[in-house]
């Protein structure tokens, strides 16, 4: 079965909760995963009314196994861990990728507008931004909405990326909006002080412009030096902000004191630590590992007995592949990379295809993003950070598996 009927009604509400997700997701806590649950509901339906399955349509079936693959592996973790404490109740944070395949297949076959799509995103920038500024001028220290200053910055960093694949084709009042929505992104980064998310931005950053190169820049001197002098603007306005020379000066001290031996207690000789420490804790259970959310109970017995406490007190590694391997071995690991890897080989594939192009740079920048995410701290443990992966997921892979020339000619 390849196709299903769905509604004009069903169609509406989609759309709508699509494109209300990117402004709620980091302004009112509860209202993303309500929106998820809504779109849950409705897949639901579809399965039952239609007995549509996402694992045999051909362009969900990729998307279901490698999501619902993933909570298995994280799930099988806890069943075979030997650790005592290991809690089946702290697999509600992955529950998105157990629901995944239905939220895809009731997002199969509507006809959502990327345009608008993107719209949405900017507004959420501005949004965001003048939420972040007016908690700035109030005083906050690191200002950062309603949720954790570490995932409201990746989130941000997204809908950066996200929202500015068409600026080379967009009209003079479209691209002004989206300058608009990136400089207030940035302002919301610099604000809410998350250096893991300053890192993401230059790698983002270096991607968009290599992917966009041959499309856009090249041959294009006058567009090149533009490009190049904002670039070089947004970096010196980076590094120009007390805020990000004191965390970056800061995090250069802490490192000499862990290479020391002098004080590993601190924010980033903890994560050192945790990282030296996984080596020899990833032993104790090398192929299904130690089980979800105890790694840090195994860690910190080989960790510095001053950092021991302290280690165990985090629910992770403050690395995604670290804290995958040590929690559920290399199965763990391996279920992460192919939740990363395989859409991003289908989205690379694609961007060659004009009908695919900015839908596959937008899950080029989802994949890249989260991987980058994952090397500071953790990408796929925080349920804000979860659904919005397996939301624009579940937009882009399938319509990019559904719409490229292979598919189509085998229709």
């Amino acid at each position: 079965m390849s196709d299903i009927i769905i509604s004009k009604w069903h169609s509406s509400v989609i759309v709508y909760l699509l494109l209300c997700f990117p402004i709620v997701i980091g302004t009112v806590k509860i209202f993303g995963n309500l929106i998820l649950f809504i779109i849950l509901c409705l897949g639901i339906i579809v399965a039952i009314s239609q007995k549509a399955s996402p694992f045999k349509i051909t362009a969900l079936r990729s998307f279901s196994f490698i999501t619902a693959g993933y909570f298995l592996v994280m799930f099988l973790s806890i069943v075979f861990a030997n650790e005592p404490n290991t809690s089946f109740l702290h697999l509600g944070r992955k529950i998105h990728f157990l629901f995944a395949p239905f939220i895809a297949l009731a997002i199969y076959q509507v006809n959502w507008d990327i345009n608008r799509l993107l719209l949405s995103l900017k507004v959420a920038l501005i949004i965001l931004g003048s939420i972040v500024l007016t908690q700035y001028f109030l005083g906050i220290e690191r200002p950062s909405g309603m949720i954790n200053a570490n995932v409201f910055g990746d989130l941000v960093v997204m809908m950066i990326f996200l929202s500015i694949v068409k600026i080379f084709e967009e009209n003079r009042q479209n691209q002004i909006l989206t300058l608009s929505a990136v400089l207030m992104g940035l302002v919301t980064i610099i604000l809410s002080g998350n250096r893991g998310s300053m890192i993401s931005l230059i790698i983002l950053s270096t991607s968009f412009i290599f992917l966009t190169y041959n499309h856009y820049l090249r041959g294009q001197k006058k567009l090149q030096l533009i490009i190049f002098i904002l670039f070089s603007i947004i970096i010196c306005m980076f590094f120009s902000q007390q805020t990000v020379r004191d965390r970056a000066f800061l995090a250069k001290q802490e490192i000499g004191q862990w290479i020391n031996n002098e004080h590993k207690n601190t924010s980033v000789g903890l994560r050192l630590e945790m990282w030296s420490s996984s080596l020899q804790a990833f032993q104790d259970s090398p192929w299904i590992g130690v089980g979800y959310r105890n790694a840090n109970n195994v860690v910190a017995r080989y960790a510095d007995d001053k950092t021991k406490d302290a280690i165990s007190q985090f629910s992770h590694l403050h690395n995604e592949y670290i804290t995958n391997l040590v929690s559920a071995g290399i199965l763990g690991l391996s279920a992460l990379l192919t939740l990363l890897i395989i859409p991003l080989k289908l989205f690379i594939k694609n961007i060659r295809h004009k009908e695919l192009y900015f839908h596959s740079v937008m899950g080029i920048m989802l994949c890249v993003g989260y991987a980058s995410f994952g090397l500071t701290h953790i990408a796929f443990g925080e349920e804000h950070m979860n659904a919005f992966y397996v939301l624009f997921l579940s937009i882009l892979m399938p319509y990019v598996k559904m719409q490229e020339p292979s598919a189509i000619m085998n229709i």
